[in-house]
């Protein structure tokens, strides 16, 4: 498992956190019981998060300049790993470090300025 896939989308669902408000994304992925679930959990954090690169405005200032630089390529090889995993115990591993990882960005991200300082 590619750690810096790993942490591109703790990255994304973090950027989700921080500007949403809502753990719905980690909660859901850190407690998915299959694979299967935990993939249709990112679909719809990703979904989410393609809206969110068309908001005008940001609640925090390095929103914008993240959202632009994340590795698309590195999160579809974490899904792509994500498929791939056969047992349950590796599978909650996994989810729980990208859950981990979205946590530690959203907190930076909360205690940077925001945009409207």
């Amino acid at each position: 498992m590619d750690f810096q896939s790993l942490r591109e989308l703790g990255k994304a669902l973090g950027l989700l956190i921080a500007e949403q408000g809502s753990y719905t994304y980690v909660d859901k992925l850190a407690y998915a019981p299959s694979k299967d679930l935990a993939i249709f959990y990112l679909r719809e954090a990703l979904r989410d998060l393609h809206s969110l690169m068309n908001k005008p405005s940001f609640e925090y200032r390095e929103t914008e300049n993240v959202l632009r630089e994340l590795r698309f390529d590195r999160i579809e090889s974490i899904i792509q790993s994500l498929s791939s995993i056969k047992d349950r115990r590796e599978l909650r591993e996994v989810a729980s470090l990208i859950a981990s990882t979205a946590l530690t960005y959203s907190a930076g991200l909360k205690t940077s300025k925001t945009g409207g300082d």
